[in-house]
């Protein structure tokens, strides 16, 4: 802002930050700030169906590594009962 007095030069006042602006310079309270904006303005969301597609996608991927490691568990552990001689 600035003032004008007679027969003076112009003053500059100094503009004081708001209390919100001096919040910000403290990184406790800057991180959650700038990860609600990043959220909000810069994230790409997916539609609900392509969040549903993947969601199916990862389940069937989980359950064929599960059936995939319970058959390589099975057979190292016959492996070793015919090594050990065990039954």
């Amino acid at each position: 802002m600035t003032q004008r007095r007679e027969g003076r030069q112009e003053v500059r006042r100094e503009q004081r930050p708001s209390a919100f602006a001096r919040l910000l310079q403290l990184r406790l309270f800057r991180f959650p700030y700038e990860a609600y904006y990043e959220l909000r303005y810069k994230v790409t969301w997916p539609t609900f169906e392509e969040a549903r597609n993947m969601t199916i996608a990862v389940i069937a991927l989980s359950v064929a590594l599960g059936i995939v490691l319970g058959l390589v568990d099975i057979g190292l552990f016959q492996l070793f009962r015919l090594i050990t001689g065990t039954r």
